[in-house]
Parts: C-alpha cells; structure tokens; sequence
C-alpha cells in the first residue's frame, strides 16, 4: 500500500505503472481474430462450423449463434476459412486485431444427376500426379478387376474359377437376387449410374468399372447415414453422392478443412467432409447379408460378413477421447513426406507433411501384417514334460484380427524339439490346427492337426453348414479372432525324454488369404490383383506374421510365467489415464490406486480374471467419487503370489 504520506511523485508513478503491468500479465488474452461465420443465402449463423487459421492448428468451432474466437491468430494477411458439412468453403485474409469478421458459406447443391459421369481419376492425374500413382497401384483402383470376385460370383475369373463355391451356381439367393450387392463396393462407378444391378460381365469391363474406388468415389460422398452402418456399398439413401447437374460447380470432399480452392469451379470447389477419415470406409468395410430379402441391411436375422468399423469404433481406438484414438485414415493413409496437396499450376500452401496423406490405401500389406499383434512365448520343464503358453496379443491393429471377408484366416503353429540333434517332441496336448487350415501333408501347407490354432470367423448356412460365404449365411459357427487390446492364450504340453538336455519351443504365426480348400477347389495361384499367392508357397505356405522361440536351460527347472505390469498412458495424465497388465493365467487380482503417502485412494480391480492383457481406466476420482489433487500416485498390482507396483503422476 502507498502511504497517503508519500509526498515523493515518483514513486507514485513507478507504483501505478507496476500495478498496471500487473493487471494487463493477469487479464484473460482477447480474441485477436473474431466474428461470425452466416449461411451466404440465409444468413442465418451457422453453429459448429471450423474456423482455421489456413495450414495451422490454431483453430475453432463456432458457437450455438455461428460466433467464433481465434486467440492466437496474429499477423497480417492471414487466411482464415471457415468450413461445414454440406457447405463449401470460404476464405478471406485479415490483419489482427480483427474483431468483425464475417465468413460467409455457401450450400453444396446436392444435386443427384444419374446422367453425370464421374471424372476420369486421369484428370485428377494432373494436379495431383503423386496421390494417384500411389491409388493406380493400390487394391482400391483394382477392385473392379479382381479375379477372387469374378471367381467367386460368376466362376470366370480364372482358369480354375468355376471349382467351389460360385455364387450364381450354388447361392441360395442366386435366382431371386441374381446381381447380389458386388457392384457396390467393387464397380461403384456403373453401380451408381444404375444400382442394383450385376458387376459387368468378365469380358465386358467397362471403362467405369475399371477405375474400381475411384477418386470420385470417395471424394463425392456428401454424408454416410451412421445408423446404418451394415448397408453394403454405395447404397442408395445411406451413402448420398453429389453428382452435379450440367452447369454447377463441382464440388470435392475433403477431410483438411482449410482448403479454399475455388479459383476453377467448373473444375472443383473443396467442402469439408469429416467423415472420409473412418465412416466413408464402413461403406464397403462394414456390412451384413440379407436372409429374408426385405432390403433391411440391420435386421437382426442378418450375418456381418465384413465387421471391420464397427469392432474399430467399439474399441478405444474409436473413442475420441482415449489417448488411443486412430481413425482408419492414421493407419492406413498414412503421411509421406511431400508439403503441398496439388502440384499443378495452382499455387498451393505449404502445409505440416503429417496432414497429407498416402493413397496407397494398403491393408493386408507386409507393412501391416508384420506389426499387427506381439506373440509371447513360455514355457517350463514339469517332469517329463514341457508346458508351454502362447501369448498373442493384439496391441496394434485398431480391429479384429483376422478382419475383413470370413475367408481370411490366421494359423498359429507351435513345433518342439530336442536341440542337440533335432528330435521333434511329442505333442500330448489337445490344442491343435483345425481343419480349415488344411487337410494333408504338412510340408505342403496342410497344417490340420498340429500343435496350433486356427483364428477365424466361421459362418454356416440354413442346413447348419460351414464356413460358407456371407450371402447365404444364417448364423455364426464360431469366432474366435482377437479383438483390439485382447490377448489369445493357449497351452501346449510336449512328452520329452528327460529334463537334462536342451529344448527347443517355436511359434509361428501364419496369415492366409483364403481357407486352403477353397485355394485347392480353385486352383488359385495368385491373389485376386495377380500377385503370387503366398498361401501355397513354401516354406510358410502363407504371410509370416510373427515368429518367437523359447530355449530350455538343463539347469532350470522352472521359467517363470509372464505377469506384466505396464506403465499408464497418458503419464502424467489430467483427466483420464489407462493402465495396462498381463496376466498369465487366471486369478483373484487386486488393482489399488495409493497417494505418496501409501494410503488407499481407489480400488480399481478386485475380481477373478482369466488369463490374458487387461486394460482399466482410472478418472482421478477416489472411493467415494471425488476428484484428487495433483501429485504423486502409486498403482499395485496383486495376484495370489505376484506383486508390481508402479508410479504415476496427475496434473490438474
């Protein structure tokens, strides 16, 4: 306080000046850009619009009366675009401060012209000559070309197509839906000009269909009816496409959100599309059959054939606000490196390389297949045996694995031998190879009846036949595929001649493309783009996943079993953080949550559990619901003879 005393002036002044610099550090900052973002036709505001400050972070979603804030936008000559589903959008340049910012955004004519024709991805070849080299060589723009279809619906892909099952041979539905829903996710192109209509005939490809998923496939479609998420394809009234009239602007979808072009509108205008990073691939990731042919696709008489997105958005992976969180397009488009979007005449912004992304679209790729899960291997020498555990852990892949069509497989194969001279050991376990992984001579891919597991989703038909294909399915034989974080367990006991000598355990993880019968009834030799099919090559008679070896030492009797305790993640954490442990076999277990001071905060865990990855969440909150402070916190893990405790850290 200054004393009304004080009769110096200057300290007067220098007192004042220090509260005023304090007052302008503690303030809250103002807006440095703000303004409204109105229907350009209306002018009614628009609520839950993006606002970006073009090719940075610094973004913002307008409020319920279309109001927005940019606090770090700062500058001069900055583009901000404002962009919303169903719209295009706009961009204008301001200098901050700017506090009467207006941006204002036109509808999308969502025009449905059945004559429009979908532009050849060859013209997009121009301004973006990287983006589609990478799509011309991808599964996407040969999907209309795929043998495995043609074979499997009509017989007449290749030589050897007609053995099997032929869907307009030996499909229940072949008389009274001769055409099935095929075009609609492998020839959308011609499927959209005329839906419900068979793929083209083997030696009449047209040209539409050749492009398989075209550019304009994906980037047309204006919305994706998310509660119906099981209709197959680009099916009319769940998947709406702008296909423009003569005369309007074209319109291309995107997922950036701050592209402004619109210097040619003849040629494109971007419209912000959210949906493309997940919900656009359930239309052809994500669908069931329809038994009793009424048109309803989410009946639940209906069998999921390909369940990919929706397993995906069950899982953390799908939840926005696990640290988790990847949609389709982080995995499977990922970045590659380049700065700029379009490389022709337009002069494009330089843009973070994270925010553009591969259209090599890959799936079941070397790349994916070698990082989908963590296989664990333990064992121990009991007596005049060998015990040993298998862990498969699913801990990369955002969905089941195996996933997509139910022809898919994996096989697990455990082999065991004496080191000094490669005796095989006797299998006297019960877990074993089933038949879909082939029937015959095991040094030909035939491994039915080995020490293993076969992981599929088996579906049979009205006589209660399986596996059959998905269009004339009535029911699930069984699933045993691993869901996302889930870990596969399973034991295996080998007879040895005594516990003195060295031993050797190996698992092998095999991917296969189809079930080997159905390779066989076909004569399949190449996978359905032309590629050599490595189900029936040697030496793994299919894609080797994983591989993990365990060595006995004469010296031990016993190696321990797996019990792991992860570290939380987010660490340090403010609102929610996930903890992680391994269980290797099943027990009564105990998760406490303890203050620096070792007294208990939260029991999270106090159950029986199975084997296998567990995964909880803890919110900060204690016992009795309330949130706790900042600080120290210490996690244990009990089971009835195993303890690990780690240390966490919270930020409020």
């Amino acid at each position: 306080m200054i004393s009304v005393a004080t009769k110096d002036p200057f300290l007067i002044i220098r007192t004042i000046l220090g509260i005023i610099s304090i007052v302008a550090f503690i303030r809250p900052a103002w807006p440095q850009v703000s303004g409204v973002v109105t229907d350009h036709i209306t002018g009614i505001p628009i609520s839950d619009a993006l606002v970006t400050l073009q090719t940075t972070s610094t973004r913002a979603k307008t409020s319920q009366d279309g109001r927005f804030n940019l606090s770090d936008a700062t500058g001069t000559d900055m583009v901000i675009v404002g962009a919303k589903q169903g719209y295009y959008n706009h961009s204008i340049v301001v200098t901050a401060p700017a506090d009467t910012v207006v941006i204002l955004l036109q509808p999308v004519p969502q025009d449905n012209n059945t004559d429009y024709e979908p532009i050849n991805p060859n013209v997009c070849r121009k301004c973006h000559p990287s983006q589609y080299l990478q799509w011309a060589g991808s599964p996407m723009a040969k999907a209309g070309i795929n043998t495995w279809l043609y074979d499997i619906y009509s017989g007449d892909g290749t030589v050897g197509g007609i053995g099997g099952f032929v869907y307009k041979r030996d499909s229940e539905y072949a008389a009274s839906n001769p055409a099935s829903e095929c075009g609609a996710c492998h020839q959308p192109e011609p499927w959209m000009a005329n839906p419900f209509t068979p793929i083209d005939p083997v030696n009449q490809i047209s040209t539409g269909a050749t492009h398989g998923i075209s550019c304009e496939v994906c980037h047309k479609m204006a919305r994706i009816d998310v509660d119906k998420p099981n209709y197959p394809g680009i099916y009319p009234g769940v998947v709406t496409m702008t296909r423009p009239d003569s005369g309007s602007h074209q319109v291309e979808y995107g997922v950036l959100g701050d592209s402004d072009f619109d210097l040619s509108p003849s040629v494109m205008r971007s419209s912000y599309q959210p949906q493309l990073t997940a919900e656009v691939c359930a239309a052809c990731h994500q669908d069931k059959n329809d038994p009793d042919e009424d048109g309803d696709f989410e009946a639940a008489n209906g069998i999921i054939s390909e369940p990919t997105y929706l397993e995906w958005l069950a899982s953390p992976y799908g939840d926005p606000t696990s640290p988790l969180y990847a949609t389709c397009v982080d995995c499977h488009m990922p970045s590659y490196g380049v700065t700029t979007v379009c490389q022709g005449d337009y002069d494009p912004p330089i843009r973070n390389p994270e925010t553009i992304r591969s259209h090599r679209i890959e799936g079941t790729t070397p790349t994916f297949l070698e990082n989908a899960v963590t296989m664990t291997v333990r064992g121990r020498v009991v007596g005049n045996t060998i015990e040993t555990k298998i862990f498969i852990l699913n801990d990369k892949t955002g969905h089941h694995v195996p996933d997509g069509v139910t022809i898919r497989n994996m096989i697990l194969l455990v082999e065991a031998w004496r080191s000094r001279d490669g005796l095989p050991l006797t299998n006297i376990g019960t877990q074993v190879v089933d038949e879909l992984g082939g029937v015959g001579n095991p040094d030909q891919g035939y491994y039915a009846g080995l020490p293993g597991k076969l992981f599929a989703k088996v579906n049979h038909d009205s006589r209660g036949h399986g596996p059959t294909f998905f269009t004339d399915a009535t029911g699930i034989q069984w699933d045993n595929r691993i869901p996302a974080l889930a870990t596969d367990s399973t034991f295996y006991v080998f007879e040895i001649p005594n516990n003195t000598d060295t031993y050797h355990i190996r698992a092998r993880l095999i991917y296969r493309r189809a079930f080997r019968f159905l390779v066989d009834a076909k004569s399949w030799t190449e996978d359905g783009h032309g590629t050599p099919l490595e189900d029936v090559q040697a030496p793994y008679f299919g894609h080797l996943m994983e591989e993990e070896e365990w060595i006995s030492k004469p010296e031990v009797i016993e190696i321990p079993e797996l019990f792991q305790v992860y570290q939380n993640y987010p660490n340090p954490f403010n609102s929610v953080t996930t903890i992680r442990y391994d269980l290797s076999e099943d027990a009564q277990t105990v998760l406490i949550i303890y203050n620096s001071l070792g007294q208990e905060v939260r029991t999270l865990v106090n159950e029986y559990q199975v084997a296998g990855h567990k995964s909880v969440s803890w919110n900060g909150r204690n016992n009795s619901g309330k949130e706790v402070s900042s600080g120290t916190y210490i996690y244990r893990v009990q089971t009835r003879d195993k303890i690990q405790r780690m240390k966490m850290s919270r930020v409020r």
